[in-house]
């Protein structure tokens, strides 16, 4: 496999730099191109207009392979190019087929078999499927928007997509909230996460937590564990989430409250918010990447986090 993803790489190299020198010998030499290439001035008078606009098709397809071939993960782009000049490849094939091609020969080595060498460097190898290829986009994406290190989720959809897409519904479990507060749900959230995790964790819900409008010191009362400063949705979250995690004997009592203030869907929120929160970091420790501890900072700002009353 390693084998062959290799060939349809340097396949698509050779074939790339091919159709790009195709494509600008049209674009700018279009009369040489068309009184040079066998066959094409018996389809008529040189049209230049139409020999410009067929050679940045060849360019476009040339790109597309060349994406492939220095990016083997943008296949997509590949198979772009290559509809391109199978399409084209086809119809040649009919005009052979139908004995209207006076270069059949020429036309079976310099069209056709490019085309299908082309379609063959393009398809996907296993695993890299259009699913993944979004997900790994977004991942990414992900990222570079947070400063979070996705390394270890990539490396799932690398190495076991099944695995990681059966993980990917806890990715949304986790954002579900459907009646409580802001405020209460990343406070509940980021005590799972200080439970389970040394920073980049934590940073990251902090982050998430201040995109959503929880105000910045309500981010920063709950990384101090700093109660007197917490409003009472922020503190009834924290009240939760920390009885839980410590498996306190107050647990029933402030799963009431929270109950008692947005009803059982509120428990619901808070739970998932907490529970699910807090599988990540477990994931990242136990496939081996948790290996950085840092300081977590609320708007650049470096904050003391206290995980457990003193």
């Amino acid at each position: 496999m390693a084998l062959e993803a290799r060939m349809k790489r340097w396949i698509a190299g050779i074939l790339a730099l091919f159709n790009l020198g195709n494509g600008l010998v049209m674009l700018s030499a279009g009369s040489l191109w068309w009184s040079f290439v066998p066959g094409a001035a018996d389809t008529g008078p040189f049209n230049p207009h139409l020999v410009q606009d067929v050679g940045i098709a060849f360019i476009a397809a040339g790109l597309g392979l060349a994406a492939r071939a220095l990016w083997p993960a943008w296949w997509p782009a590949a198979v772009a190019g290559a509809a391109f000049l199978a399409g084209h490849g086809v119809l040649h094939l009919v005009m052979i087929a139908g004995g209207h091609d006076r270069h059949a020969a020429s036309d079976l080595v310099a069209v056709v078999l490019p085309a299908a060498l082309a379609l063959y460097s393009a398809l996907p190898n296993q695993g890299e499927d259009m699913r993944s290829f979004i997900a790994r986009r977004m991942l990414r994406a992900y990222s570079r928007r947070y400063g979070y290190d996705t390394t270890y989720l990539e490396t799932m959809l690398k190495e076991s997509p099944a695995a990681f897409f059966k993980f990917a519904g806890a990715m949304k479990a986790a954002a579900y909230r459907a009646v409580a507060p802001v405020e209460a749900f990343y406070a509940a959230k980021l005590t799972g996460a200080l439970a389970e995790d040394c920073g980049p964790c934590a940073q990251l819900v902090v982050d998430m937590a201040i995109g959503a409008g929880m105000a910045e010191q309500q981010v920063t009362a709950v990384l101090r564990r700093d109660v007197a400063a917490m409003t009472a949705d922020t503190a009834l979250g924290f009240h939760f989430a920390n009885a839980i995690v410590q498996r306190s004997t107050d647990d029933d009592a402030c799963r009431d409250a929270v109950r008692a203030r947005w009803g059982e869907k509120g428990v619901i929120d808070l739970a998932m918010a907490l529970q699910i929160g807090r599988i990540f970091p477990m994931m990242k420790l136990a496939l081996g990447y948790a290996r950085e501890c840092r300081r977590v900072t609320v708007a650049g700002h470096q904050i003391d986090v206290i995980k457990q009353a003193a």
